[in-house]
């Protein structure tokens, strides 16, 4: 691969990514789910305790869950990007997440919002001529919580 195509990968991963922060603060669940392989893998269980889930279906009723009675702001900043073989990919990303529930609707008892940091570990495959979210994995240094 030469660096061109390089860069053209580097760039269309950064896409799914931008993308990926869009469509989850908008709710647009449909764009969303467009932007995971069939067999993708959800893991958030220092978030949730849960074990990874798979599958669209899955992913996106897991991330509705935490976030549908909410108003969220998602950044990624600094990514890594590895390329693995011409359609397989990884990255990490440094993140911050800001989630204001709806009063009363907080997956969190006694808390109104939170404010994270941390990074998302995530692998992509080129399907069809499209990157996407093979695998992805939440890893929080620090969460502030705010009382409902």
């Amino acid at each position: 691969m030469d660096a061109l195509q390089r860069l053209l990968v580097i760039e269309d991963v950064r896409d799914v990514k931008a993308r990926y922060c869009r469509c989850l603060d908008t709710k647009d669940w449909e764009g969303f789910a467009a932007l995971f392989t069939r067999d993708a893998v959800l893991d958030v269980r220092e978030d949730t305790g849960n074990p990874p889930i798979t599958g669209i279906a899955e992913i996106v009723a897991q991330v509705r869950f935490a976030v549908d009675h909410a108003v969220s702001s998602h950044q990624v900043h600094t990514p890594e990007i590895e390329i693995i073989e011409p359609d397989r990919a990884k990255g990490v990303w440094a993140m911050q997440d800001r989630v204001v529930w709806q009063e009363g609707k907080s997956p969190v008892p006694g808390v109104g919002s939170i404010t994270g940091y941390g990074q998302y570990h995530e692998d992509y495959r080129r399907e069809g001529g499209v990157w996407k979210i093979a695998a992805l994995r939440l890893s929080r240094f620090h969460v502030d919580m705010h009382p409902g």
